[in-house]
């Protein structure tokens, strides 16, 4: 037990005064005479012990009332360390959670307005002197400062619900940053949410108070899109695609009969009804074809009442009438990779001399193959490196007599590997690497006995200190056959023998024309099919026009916005990490004209409605600067009193003190 005015204990010294006034008051008595007293004094010893008795038991409820009411005056009060406040001013940092989850229904409420009422109580147990700041997922800067209590009201009731999602731990830092700027008081922060298990995370902070408070809404069914992508990589006018989409059923009861559509530029395209089973996913295929080389608008969309906000999923991506590769030779090179583009209406095949090279165009090509050159030249070096610096991709095939050196100088420029003198040792390759973008779709499930290639001779691929082989095809000469490096804004791709069967059979493997198709398609920052808000995102985009400075913004017909932009060559990076308003396709626009389209879609962590309960919290919140609050309906404000002040007994005191002296006024009334 503690006390809050514990000087005042020294005004128990007032209890001698019963004390005092019993022993001089009481023992007063007068003499009287009588001539025989053998049966008065069997009476009066009897009586004498009887009202002995009654005065004791007189004087005990005086001093007994008497003490409480000093107690009362005390203020005693109940309370484990760790709870109890200073008795100078707080700051309060209260963070409340305004994700779409916050707007399921609890008791017919929303939980996003159940959260605010309880910020209110919890204001009321704070003095107008406290300082108070609010945050919510937005992080605006309008909520991280200080603000007077009316302030702190005013902005609560300003709380929409937000698209974008926060992890505890980002909170917990932007509340220790606020506390920094105020001095030595009590430093409080508050968690108001619904505790998604997606968002938790360790809080190891240990310089101010946190407290947790739960606001659950009720865990509804919810189906939604998690990803999509397209089966093939390269969508051409006229041909057919497949969009693959991922739906999840994050109830606990299975989804049955669920419409999906999808349209493209506002026109159906296909439609399915697919059932998923409880807490579990579907990929479903939507096949369609498009007919003009331009931006498509794609959308996939389904009803499923009462979570609506993730019941559309956007996606854009754009079709190109043609791309170009283009293949540097000596005039005696085969015309291997010429085949594997010679019956594909989306590449045109341009091949010419080393001696007789156009540098100017570079950058009209998806992929310039370096085919078995003997050496590359200073000038040809300069032009590859700038147009790997505008995100161009070279594959390099090596000759079968070859300058090393003059390679390497190239390749150590670019802090790509390098090669190492020819060896002559046999070989296979051992390993396909699936999970790189060129592999990735060739092969559904790779079958156990598949036949790879033979390799005798080669020129082994090295790494440097400054690089790191992706080894696209591993082999069992400690070399890879084929490897992929980051250079500039591209990738290098190098080959470890010529196209040449003396070397090796890859040029005659059915993995060999789908590796060069894909080499030419993937680039370092292809443009995805859509994003997420509220995560940092980065549009690439061609700037045909580098000779000027030109605006882009993004629009979606009712916002428009211009975003940070750096210009490196012919390449504009478009950086998007604005919580935007709202899930949409947006244009990307510049002089007057839509240059690109970018869909964006909410984080779908939201959409996982599974919450954590109070035991989980617990368990993760247990440090002793830690506090889990009860998340009933009842009053938050005399909760937050009782953390500060402990359980105040004062009142009890004073009650005590009132029935004590009740008691007094009762023996001597009655007791005759």
């Amino acid at each position: 037990m503690s006390f809050i005015f514990p000087w005042f204990l020294l005004a128990l010294l007032t209890l001698t005064i019963p004390v005092i006034i019993h022993l001089f008051y009481f023992r007063k008595y007068k003499k009287v005479y009588f001539s025989d007293i053998r049966f008065l004094k069997q009476v009066q010893e009897e009586k004498s012990t009887i009202d002995k008795i009654k005065k004791r038991w007189i004087l005990a409820a005086r001093l007994l009332a008497l003490f409480f009411l000093v107690l009362a005056f005390v203020q005693p009060f109940i309370g484990k360390k760790n709870k109890q406040l200073s008795r100078s001013n707080s700051a309060i940092v209260v963070y409340v959670d305004n994700s779409y989850s916050m707007g399921l229904k609890s008791g017919g409420e929303a939980a996003l307005s159940i959260a605010k009422e309880k910020v209110r109580e919890l204001a009321n147990a704070f003095s107008s002197n406290d300082k108070f700041a609010l945050l919510t997922n937005e992080l605006t800067g309008t909520h991280q400062r200080w603000m007077q209590k009316q302030n702190f009201l005013d902005a609560v009731e300003k709380i929409e619900l937000s698209p974008t999602v926060k992890h505890i731990n980002e909170i917990a830092q932007k509340q220790a940053a606020l506390f920094q700027t105020v001095g030595d008081i009590n430093k409080l922060g508050f968690f108001i949410s619904d505790f998604q298990k997606n968002m938790l995370s360790d809080v190891d902070d240990t310089t101010f108070t946190q407290h947790f408070l739960q606001i659950n809404g009720n865990p509804e069914k919810n189906i939604y899109v998690d990803s999509c992508w397209f089966e093939q990589p390269v969508f051409t006018v006229n041909s057919t695609n497949k969009l693959m989409v991922r739906v999840k059923n994050a109830g606990n009861t299975t989804a049955d009969k669920i419409r999906i559509s999808v349209k493209i530029n506002d026109a159906v395209k296909s439609i399915d009804d697919i059932s998923i089973p409880a807490e579990n996913y579907i990929i479903d295929s939507f096949s369609f074809s498009i007919t003009q080389a331009v931006w498509q608008r794609g959308e996939i969309s389904f009803n499923d009442y009462p979570i609506t906000f993730d019941d559309k999923f956007y996606f854009a991506f754009n079709v190109l009438s043609q791309e170009k590769v283009l293949s540097i030779e000596e005039k005696d090179t085969p015309n291997n990779i010429a085949s594997v583009f010679a019956n594909d209406a989306h590449f045109i095949f341009d091949k010419t001399d080393a001696g007789q090279i156009d540098y100017s165009a570079f950058k009209n090509y998806a992929l310039i193959i370096l085919n078995q050159l003997h050496e590359i030249s200073s000038g040809l070096a300069a032009s590859l490196k700038e147009y790997l610096d505008n995100g161009g991709n070279i594959y390099i095939i090596p000759n079968p007599i070859v300058s090393v050196q003059a390679y390497n100088t190239f390749l150590s420029t670019n802090n790509a590997g390098t090669y190492g003198e020819l060896q002559t040792k046999s070989g296979e390759v051992t390993k396909i690497n699936l999970q790189e973008d060129v592999f990735k779709n060739v092969f559904s499930i790779l079958p156990k006995n598949v036949e790879t290639p033979k390799i005798n001779k080669y020129y082994p691929i090295l790494s440097t200190t400054k690089s790191v082989a992706r080894e696209l095809l591993s082999t069992n000469l400690g070399s890879p056959l084929v490897a992929k490096f980051d250079a500039g804004n591209g990738f290098i791709y190098l080959q470890a023998t010529p196209l040449n069967n003396t070397f090796s059979n890859l040029q005659s493997m059915a993995l060999f024309a789908p590796m060069v198709y894909n080499i030419a398609v993937f680039k370092k920052n292809k443009q995805a099919l859509y994003y997420n808000i509220g995560t940092d995102n980065l549009i690439e985009l061609k700037n045909e026009n580098a000779s000027n400075e030109r605006v882009f913004t993004l629009s979606n017909g009712k916002y428009e916005f211009i975003p940070e932009n750096r210009t490196i060559g012919n390449t504009v990076l478009l950086r998007v990490n604005t919580n935007l308003p709202s899930d949409a396709h947006y244009s990307v626009n510049a002089d007057g004209k839509t240059v690109a389209m970018a869909a964006f879609n909410f984080d779908r962590t939201e959409s996982d409605i599974k919450f954590a309960d109070k035991s989980e919290l617990q368990a993760l919140y247990k440090n002793k600067n830690q506090i889990i609050l009860d998340n009933t309906r009842t009053n938050l404000a005399a909760a937050v009193k009782h953390l500060k002040d402990g359980i105040l007994l004062w009142k009890l005191c004073v009650i005590l003190s009132l029935l004590f002296l009740l008691i007094e006024i009762l023996l001597i009334r009655f007791w005759k």
